[in-house]
């Protein structure tokens, strides 16, 4: 099977903050607990804001852009999962291993039974 995703799971204590570098289009879920999530930073027009979204548990946030992102419990703390989408080439990678470990080598020099 292809991994499409890597997910690495966090922990954070009560009023702790983390800040952590995350792609594009990665999902953040909340397993337990409620955090505070600031995307990184962006223009809109002239003015450069930080888009923020409050999740609870079993709530899920796709960030738009990569960047820094700003991760606060809330609370007695809370478990986050993030969702990373893997490379291309990494995919690329995993496609070639597989069709290399599944299929089998024909070598010229077998002969074929006449």
């Amino acid at each position: 099977m292809i991994r499409t995703t890597t997910t690495t799971i966090t922990r954070l204590q009560r009023g702790e903050t983390l800040h952590m570098p995350l792609d594009a289009h990665t999902t953040l879920q909340v397993a337990a607990g409620e955090v505070i999530v600031r995307e990184p930073l962006r223009w809109l027009g002239d003015t450069v804001v930080a888009p923020v979204a409050t999740l609870s548990e079993g709530r899920s946030h796709r960030l738009q852009n990569g960047g820094w992102v700003e991760l606060r419990a809330l609370g007695d703390g809370a478990e986050v999962r993030s969702h990373r989408p893997v490379s291309a080439l990494y995919a690329a990678w995993q496609t070639l291993w597989r069709r290399a470990t599944l299929s089998p080598l024909h070598h010229p020099t077998d002969k074929e039974p006449a």
